[in-house]
């Protein structure tokens, strides 16, 4: 489904004499400086099939050299030098970190010295040590590496070192994170600790106005989304012109310096002040799921036919007949007219407006339709809030409140709802995330699933991954696979399951794919045990978060959630829930991508804790009836009905080539908005 950002871009001006001795001045700063903040406009080479070749070779020749034992190694020096500091007085300690500070930003630091004082600093502030893991993973980030970190060994402190490190060299250090509030929460929970390193720390995210954003980028370290620093990178781009050169850039930089206040209440001039080092967090939904879909900047141009044609286009699909006049491709999400259908369409448009007259536009406009009547589901792919349509995220489960649909496709769902149409917009500047983070000459990142998309990493963004042991021994077992005949039944199973795990003390996370299926799962349980406590949490019920979350480990809990529990949130057991076996994780829908299964598993047994993993199925769920073939689901429902105790090998099995076969099409996905981004770069358009 492609979506669209719309967004207003203001314009800069450079025709004010008085600038020239400032920006002057700014063309004579260090030149590292100057090659940083000019980053953030410059445009990217296009890769080669050489470069992609070479991301490949090169990854393959560093899991030869096993860095992982290296940084293993480097970790223990540094956890046992960080352990001789702890005697450092508050006053000796601030100096020692102001002697590191400076000796980073003279290019003369010793990163693993460095991450010392840090880590003593992480101890001043939180109370504990990190631990080697933890240095281990902070090495990676600074060296460029895909740190594959297990779920609850401490992502955010480890971010949050490495960060220290970058921004004491001087330059913009940009944290990634995979939504608004943990972009706000992460820079929260690291003030103290930021302030103490002599660095200050801000947040940029959805709620920050135009007027503040500025100011915000200032600061050393940034924690931002992604979403917002490509939209900021884009509109920073329309206001210095298609290609800014290096004086136009810093014209622009000196206004901001002189009129500060006047630039940013009118939003003319840039935001940001450079793109040096990003450490991305959560890296596989930033740079793998969201990179299916191009950040579009999109100003609102009124047009009354089309939107009169959009309501035309509604009426008119709903006398289609799917076989005869249309037909459907679920994996690939496709409904495309039959030349009998576009007969049809024809004769049905002779009397319509004079959009109609155009046979490829009414095609177009019309496969608009079907799509959004046949694959775009209320409460799973969008919620109506105040009389408007709201998006959202399938990965993560959360609204995309800036998100809007594409050209058209925006107001025929808005026309299929009842709804007042928006005003169509127009695209004024698009990027793909893959060439916006290549843009980066520094890049880290982290994530608690990184295996299954290793080749991309590698191919894309040139990121070896190294894989990060756990602190402690993880104690997650895994229950052999439920598989149902429907809906029906699995609802049932589920709500036996979590219903004995409440009698024994324990806590369950039921993880579902949408609203829709998540609501109705509470409904049940409602319905079939009312005496159970069930919390459910999705994109209606975000404001609850934080709350649903907090009482989640409690004794006897189930919380039904969409996949927005799973990332990024620590669920904190009750010991009697610890003592009876810990959390309890159901998987009710399988995901399309496996990453986002051991997403929902990573909840349970973090930190040596106890807690176990069991996965229900039904042959209805939406990942099989898209991605495996009809054959395939014929058998397995006979092996299932003949051959039961095949049950756990044949299910393992068709889910994995069902989650493979739905990976691959999502990657192809990918790569084809990286070459709709190479073919702009090469027509100039």
């Amino acid at each position: 489904m492609r979506t669209a950002d719309s967004m207003h871009v203001g314009t800069g001006r450079t025709d004010e004499p008085s600038l020239w001795h400032d920006a002057a001045q700014a063309l004579i700063e260090p030149a590292s400086r100057r090659l940083a903040v000019l980053a953030a406009h410059r445009t990217p080479t296009p890769p080669t099939w050489l470069d992609q070749v070479g991301g490949h070779v090169a990854a393959r020749l560093h899991r030869l050299q096993r860095p992982a034992s290296r940084l293993h190694r480097r970790a223990r020096r540094i956890h046992q030098q960080a352990q001789s500091l702890r005697s450092l007085d508050e006053a000796a300690l601030q100096d020692h970190l102001r002697q590191h500070a400076e000796a980073c930003r003279l290019q003369r630091g010793d990163a693993n010295a460095a991450l010392a004082a840090v880590g003593v600093a992480v101890e001043r502030v939180h109370g504990f040590m990190p631990h080697v893991v933890q240095f281990m993973g902070a090495l990676g980030l600074l060296e460029g590496h895909m740190v594959e970190m297990a779920t609850g060994e401490g992502k955010t402190v480890t971010a949050a070192m490495a960060a220290i490190v970058c921004a004491w060299r001087g330059e913009p250090c940009h944290v990634v994170t995979a939504n608004d509030y943990l972009a706000r929460r992460d820079a929260e929970l690291g003030a103290r600790l930021f302030a103490l390193c002599r660095l200050s720390v801000a947040s940029v995210h959805g709620e920050v106005p135009p007027s503040a954003r500025a100011a915000a980028y200032s600061h050393d370290v940034v924690y931002t989304t992604a979403k917002d620093l490509l939209a900021d990178h884009l509109r920073d781009r329309l206001a210095l012109g298609k290609t800014p050169s290096r004086s136009r850039f810093s014209l622009g930089r000196a206004r901001q310096g002189q009129g500060q206040a006047k630039e940013q209440a009118s939003g003319d001039g840039t935001v940001l002040r450079g793109l040096a080092q990003v450490i991305v967090d959560e890296a596989d939904s930033v740079l793998i799921d969201e990179a299916v879909t191009p950040l579009i900047i999109s100003t609102q141009r009124p047009d009354d036919l089309l939107e009169q044609a959009a309501g035309e286009a509604v009426a008119l699909v709903r006398q289609l007949v799917a076989g005869d006049d249309y037909t459907v491709q679920a994996a690939l999400r496709h409904a495309r007219l039959t030349p009998a259908g576009q007969q049809r369409v024809q004769g049905l448009t002779r009397s319509m407006s004079p959009f109609w007259r155009h046979p490829e536009r009414s095609t177009e406009l019309v496969e608009m339709a079907l799509y959004a009547r046949e694959f775009l589901v209320r409460d799973l792919h969008y919620v109506i809030e105040d009389g408007k349509i709201v998006l959202v995220d399938e990965l993560t489960g959360r609204l995309a409140n800036q998100r809007t649909l594409s050209l058209g496709m925006q107001q025929i769902l808005e026309a299929s709802e009842g709804l007042e149409l928006s005003p169509p917009a127009e695209v004024s500047a698009r990027l793909s995330f893959q060439r916006f983070f290549q843009l980066f000459p520094r890049v880290g990142g982290m994530t608690g699933t990184a295996e299954e998309a290793r080749d991309e990493f590698a191919a894309v963004y040139r990121l070896s991954t190294l894989a990060v042991p756990t602190h402690r021994t993880l104690r997650r077992r895994f229950l052999p696979v439920q598989l149902c005949e429907n809906e029906a039944a699995k609802f049932d199973a589920i709500a036996r399951s979590a219903a004995e795990r409440c009698s024994q003390g324990r806590a369950v996370l039921i993880g579902m794919r949408s609203v829709r299926s998540s609501q109705a799962l509470h409904d049940h349980l409602r319905t079939t045990h009312p005496q159970l406590a069930v919390d459910v949490l999705h994109a209606v019920h975000h404001e609850q978060e934080s709350a649903i979350v907090a009482r989640a480990g409690q004794p006897g809990r189930i919380t039904i959630a969409t996949n927005m529990a799973g990332r990024g949130t620590d669920i904190a057991l009750h010991e009697t829930v610890r003592e009876a076996g810990g959390l309890h994780v159901i998987v009710g829908e399988g995901n399309d991508f496996r990453r986002i299964d051991r997403q929902l598993a990573g909840r349970c047994a973090r930190q040596g804790d106890p807690g176990a993993v069991q996965r229900f199925v039904a042959f209805d769920d939406e990942l099989n009836v898209r991605f495996t073939p009809g054959w395939l689901l014929r058998l397995w429902r006979t092996t299932h009905r003949h051959l039961p105790w095949l049950d756990r090998w044949t299910t393992t099995a068709v889910l994995w080539q069902a989650q493979r076969r739905a990976e691959r099409l999502a990657f192809h996905q990918r790569q084809s908005t990286l070459k709709q981004d190479l073919d702009i770069d090469k027509t100039g358009l």
